[in-house]
């Protein structure tokens, strides 16, 4: 065994010396995390915590390091503090200690109320995640407009930068009264800060390495600590360093909150800030998974991100531990420094665990304007990052959402921020799907039929008279931002056509998936305009929902002349036969005499019809005859002199397909007689209708007989086809 365990040693060590020199670096950034973050959630009249928010972070960023390191998708990754979502714990602390004060508590009251609010809202955020992972709901996150993402983060950004200066001066940074804001006293050391954070900013952005951040803080905390000394300042009392007990201090939430008795008003008076605190770093994850997936190149598991970082904040709040989730910063700089193994996550996690149990006094060494430049570097980054390097600033309307987002939260808080950015939101929501046509296509009869075949004259009559009818596809949701613009275009079409005779409107709603109330409203208008102008709506594709509504509305019975239908073809065979029966062009009878007549104006004359017509075999056939089944023969032609027969296609009895009706004076089946084919199509008797038949024998006898009249038969069979074809063609082009 020792022989076994010396040789994968061996193998090995390379390995895990680069892991491990990974680890080191990447856990120098989160210590350096740790530290700007905790003087910034501790200060002022809180700087009795500083040394247990320390702990706190250190040993949340622990906990949740080693388990997501274990446990990502995306390997090797390291975890830690969330920039932006420690500038929300900035807010919450203001929050909940101003209700500790104002109830007349002290500063250490005030502190384990603070620290109990950290834990509760990094408990609440695990859930989070972990609910969203485990329901699978990551990809609904990406839903969330840009607006409210970037708003968030900027504020995030602001409260970052500016807290960054509250660390040195101890007060709250006020943008108006500068001067106030900014004591004399404290100015070189602000200034110091900004110095800093701009450099780190302009180097991180010359040479895009990772290694700027931890080599800048801890290299610059060594210089400005060796010129301190050199001039006596390297003490508390100085101003240089922030004051106040640092040594690190175990603190567990359950046993403070055994040992008070709690107002626990005052974390309900601060549920907007924990929420905050959970959708912030929801937000935060989405976006540190995205930039890893494209970093590397892979494809990251968003709902198993979302559960493992969820349960290891669920883990680390009992133990005291504050807010550790994936970092995109921590991850890469493992990259860079060749981690290449889940274990390189681990060790940067044991470097801070072994930094907590040594206790190391690190804000005593660290500098105040090095934290404070950590801080402004930070914000500048995030309020870069949304405001000037995002998409969305070409997008004027995104970027001054995200603006006004950002300043409402700023100036009112995360709740305010969050209502503002909801109904903003929703607004342009509307106003942008408002412009988005729901009418997407209007054509009259005059370029688009029914599937039913007419004859020449009737055909020619409804093409004459095609922009009486209209017909209109609609999509979508009609809601208050589009339904007037329905309204308005419905009637502006309708009202240009028709020449005073009634008119006809199709409502294709197959694609609708419903309408609000103001939609409704609007039909009702149309329906009333319609009426005072002759209009008639036919309704296709309704929805039972939409239906039963429409209904309620009285949209339709029988004082109303408009009506409803399953398909937009029947609402517009409907319609073509309302028109030709107000034209008087209807053709029912079917006698000899009308067959002899069709022919006639066909085939050049009554005496060609007369000597034809002994060819053709009459049949009447009953309501369902069927005519002839697909795939069988094509041995007749069949020329339809009264009612309609449809063809259909398809399988089993009753579920065929029907595609097409021929109504009176059409031919059927030419298509297959000529081309020698079987039948494509079951052809069959809507109602009793009457067909003359043209068998193949008496054709090939017509055409030996009297080849003049069997070339004029043949010539009428073209003429037929090419009619069919243009308009067919016609409608294609209108569709295209």
């Amino acid at each position: 065994m020792r022989g076994q365990a010396a040789s994968w040693l061996r193998r090995n060590s390379p390995s895990l010396a680069s892991n491990a020199l990974a680890g080191l670096v990447a856990s120098l950034l989160t210590i350096a995390y740790c530290l700007s973050f905790s003087a910034l959630l501790f200060q002022g009249e809180l700087r009795g915590g500083l040394a247990l928010g320390l702990w706190g972070l250190m040993v949340g960023s622990a906990i949740a390091g080693i388990y997501v390191s274990l446990t990502t998708s995306l390997p090797p990754a390291e975890a830690g503090p969330d920039n932006p979502a420690v500038a929300v714990l900035s807010v919450l602390a203001a929050t909940v200690s101003g209700q500790v004060f104002a109830a007349g508590g002290g500063a250490a009251l005030a502190v384990d109320y603070v620290l109990l609010s950290f834990s509760l809202a990094t408990l609440v955020t695990g859930i989070v995640l972990y609910v969203l992972g485990a329901l699978k709901l990551g990809q609904i996150v990406r839903f969330i407009p840009y607006p409210v993402i970037g708003g968030f983060l900027a504020a995030s950004g602001w409260l970052l930068a500016t807290g960054g200066i509250e660390v040195v001066t101890g007060r709250d940074f006020d943008l108006i009264n500068l001067a106030g804001a900014v004591p004399r006293a404290s100015l070189p050391q602000v200034l110091l800060g900004a110095a800093f954070a701009i450099a780190i900013f302009l180097l991180k952005a010359r040479t895009a390495s990772f290694y700027i951040l931890p080599v800048a803080f801890f290299g610059g905390s060594i210089a400005l600590d060796a010129v301190l000394w050199s001039q006596g300042l390297m003490h508390e009392g100085s101003g240089w360093y922030i004051s106040g007990s640092s040594v690190l201090t175990p603190w567990v939430p359950l046993k403070t909150a055994l040992e008070m008795n709690i107002d626990w008003s005052i974390f309900l008076h601060a549920a907007a800030e924990i929420g905050a605190v959970a959708g912030v770093t929801v937000i935060c994850l989405l976006l540190d998974v995205t930039g890893l997936e494209v970093a590397r190149t892979a494809t990251g598991d968003l709902d198993h991100e979302f559960r493992s970082n969820g349960l290891a904040n669920i883990l680390a709040a009992p133990l005291g531990g504050l807010m550790g989730n994936l970092s995109l910063n921590g991850s890469r700089l493992l990259d860079e420094t060749g981690g290449l193994a889940r274990i390189s996550g681990v060790f940067a996690s044991l470097v801070v665990v072994l930094v907590v149990l040594t206790g190391l006094d690190l804000p005593h060494i660290v500098p105040a304007p090095i934290l404070a430049g950590l801080l402004m570097y930070l914000g500048l980054v995030v309020l870069t990052e949304v405001l000037l390097r995002s998409p969305a600033h070409r997008a004027w309307t995104d970027f001054a959402l995200a603006l006004l987002i950002m300043v409402a939260i700023v100036e009112a808080g995360y709740l305010a921020g969050v209502v503002f950015g909801f109904i903003a939101a929703c607004l342009m929501f509307a106003f942008s799907y408002s412009r988005i046509a729901v009418i997407r296509r209007h054509l009259t009869r005059q370029v688009f039929a029914s599937n039913v075949d007419r004859s020449a004259s009737a055909s020619r009559l409804l093409q004459e008279e095609g922009d009486r009818i209209h017909v209109f596809w609609l999509s979508g949701f009609i809601f208050f931002g589009s339904s007037n613009g329905v309204f308005e275009n419905i009637r502006d079409s309708i009202n240009t056509s028709g020449g005073g005779k009634r008119r006809y409107a199709v409502l294709d709603l197959s694609d609708v998936s419903g309408f609000d109330t103001t939609a409704l409203l609007s039909l009702i208008k149309l329906r009333n305009h319609c009426e005072e102008h002759l209009v008639t709506l036919a309704f296709a594709g309704l929805s039972k929902h939409m239906l039963a509504a429409l209904e309620h509305l009285r949209l339709f019975g029988p004082d109303r002349p408009h009506r409803t239908f399953a398909t937009r073809n029947q609402a517009l065979e409907w319609c073509e036969d309302e028109v030709l029966a107000e034209c008087k062009a209807v053709e029912r009878s079917g006698t000899a005499a009308d067959f002899e007549d069709w022919l006639a104006a066909e085939i050049g004359g009554r005496d060609r019809a007369r000597r034809i017509g002994a060819y053709f075999e009459r049949r009447d056939l009953a309501a369902g005859t069927v005519l002839y089944h697909q795939g069988a023969p094509s041995d007749t032609i069949d020329l339809v002199v009264s009612g309609t027969v449809a063809v259909a296609v398809g399988g089993e009895p009753g579920l065929e397909l029907l595609i097409r009706r021929m109504s009176t004076k059409t031919v059927v089946g030419e298509m297959g007689f000529f081309r020698g084919s079987a039948r494509t199509a079951t052809v069959s008797a809507e109602q009793r209708a009457s067909v003359y038949t043209l068998t193949r024998a008496s054709y090939e006898r017509l055409k030996t007989e009297q080849p003049e009249l069997g070339a004029a038969f043949l010539e009428f069979i073209v003429r037929a086809l090419s009619d069919r074809l243009e308009f067919a063609n016609q409608g294609v082009a209108a569709l295209s």
